[in-house]
């Protein structure tokens, strides 16, 4: 149901839209879903990935700010 849903969006997430717009802070789903992981013996290279991108995005976002 889901994944059926996702097929159709068309436009960015909202945690994808304030990066891209310079926030600083974000709600983190994927920094919870590896940290859930991680606490049950799990991770995945892919959310290993995109928590690395995220938070390059956010370190970016906030020296930006302090400029």
């Amino acid at each position: 149901k889901y994944a059926a849903a996702a097929q159709g969006l068309s436009r960015p997430a909202s945690a994808a839209r304030a990066l891209h717009n310079g926030a600083p802070h974000i709600e983190r789903a994927d920094k919870l879903v590896q940290l859930i992981g991680r606490q049950k013996g799990m991770s995945h290279p892919v959310t290993d990935a995109n928590v690395a991108l995220v938070d390059a995005l956010l370190a970016a976002n906030r020296k930006n700010a302090a400029a």
